[in-house]
């Protein structure tokens, strides 16, 4: 890809950040295994989530103008590096694959019951196939008018949630109920890599930035912001439905704003929680797509555009076969969050800032 060409602003990354963070998060019964605890354990995710990408800033910060996927070559040698690369294009695909799995699955179940999966998920990924066939740098525009967008639905059902008088902050209440054992659990087994460590897929937009001093540091307030907004969701759906109805529930913020009814004029707002849904999917798995056509086009010098299409077709076809069932589908992704995912978001950096270290500290030239 032509670097030159694609310049990606402070605003505009940390709108795409947000998104991305926000995704399906934003819907879904994160945290729960804490229990009425769920809002500790997401800040906590969100602290850890911090610290990694600090990480992938070293990294940035001695590669500035390469993606991982050629950083990682540069530094673990030529062969290894280059198959530690293409694990990253799969990471990057299974990922939007799975995405858009979860994303059209749960539109079926909301509101488009007699739609059939398959045209959800092709309208979806042929969509973003197209705006990143426009440009990086179009997804990232786009991104801010979208933002402003879900940042208004959140405000306008918050105060709608309390005028309603739906909420009941008791229902928070007690506090570290079980101790913080289950709140432990549920951040190693889900909250600091879903969607925290996910985050992994920037080192390839990086490059990209249109201020290389400023972006990190704004990429890293927007995983903060996420943190804080995810938390505060959380805290609505279980001060207004209670911790055991939203454990199970798929999509526990559907029922919550179902909960806002003022004098039978204002009520049946759950369109807005689709709208939300539909943005968050849209933009995440776009961004997933994008890291991967970003390895592609540097892994295999095939210019960007020529692989956009393809590749569409191969996250489309890997949601499709992922599983056979939501449930199946579900209960896959709950392993991989704590067994090969860490091992790409966590422990390859992390030897790659090792060895980068290890390599400046006996190549800088000595005094004396």
């Amino acid at each position: 890809m032509n670097k030159g060409s694609i310049k990606i602003g402070v605003f505009q990354i940390f709108s795409l950040t947000l998104l991305f963070e926000l995704g399906t998060a934003l819907v879904v019964n994160l945290g729960m295994e804490a229990g009425k605890d769920a809002w500790i354990s997401i800040m906590i995710g969100d602290f850890i989530g911090v610290a990694v990408f600090a990480g992938y800033t070293f990294l940035y910060r001695k590669f500035p103008d390469l993606p991982l996927t050629a950083y990682v070559r540069k530094v673990l040698g030529r062969y290894l590096g280059s198959v530690i690369a293409l694990g990253y294009i799969i990471l990057f695909l299974n990922l939007a694959g799975r995405d858009l799995r979860d994303g059209s699955t749960m539109l079926v179940m909301a509101t488009m019951h007699r739609t059939p999966l398959f045209i959800i998920a092709m309208l979806m990924v042929l969509s973003s196939a197209y705006v990143l066939h426009k440009g990086i740098e179009v997804l990232a525009r786009t991104s801010m008018v979208f933002l402003t967008l879900v940042l208004m639905i959140g405000l306008f059902s918050s105060m709608m949630l309390m005028f309603s008088g739906s909420i009941n902050l008791h229902l928070l209440q007690p506090v570290f109920e079980n101790g913080f054992e289950p709140i432990l659990a549920s951040v190693v087994k889900q909250n600091y890599m879903f969607p925290f460590g996910e985050m992994v897929c920037f080192t390839m937009l990086m490059p990209y930035l249109d201020n290389a001093k400023k972006g990190p540091w704004i990429i890293a307030t927007g995983i903060f912001v996420s943190g804080i907004l995810l938390s505060l969701t959380m805290v609505l759906n279980i001060s207004v439905l209670g911790s055991d109805i939203v454990k199970r529930s798929l999509l526990p913020l559907m029922p919550t704003i179902s909960k806002i009814s003022i004098s039978d004029f204002v009520q049946r707002l759950d369109i807005l929680v689709v709208m939300v849904l539909i943005i968050g999917v849209f933009f995440k798995m776009a961004v997933f797509f994008a890291a991967a056509l970003i390895g592609i086009s540097e892994l295999f010098k095939i210019p960007y555009r020529r692989m956009v299409y393809p590749t569409a077709l191969i996250i489309l076809f890997s949601s499709m076969l992922d599983a056979r069932s939501f449930t199946e589908h579900i209960d896959e992704g709950g392993k991989l969050l704590y067994t090969v995912y860490p091992f790409f978001m966590v422990l390859i950096p992390l030897i790659l800032i090792l060895v980068t270290a290890l390599k400046s500290h006996f190549s800088a030239p000595r005094s004396g």
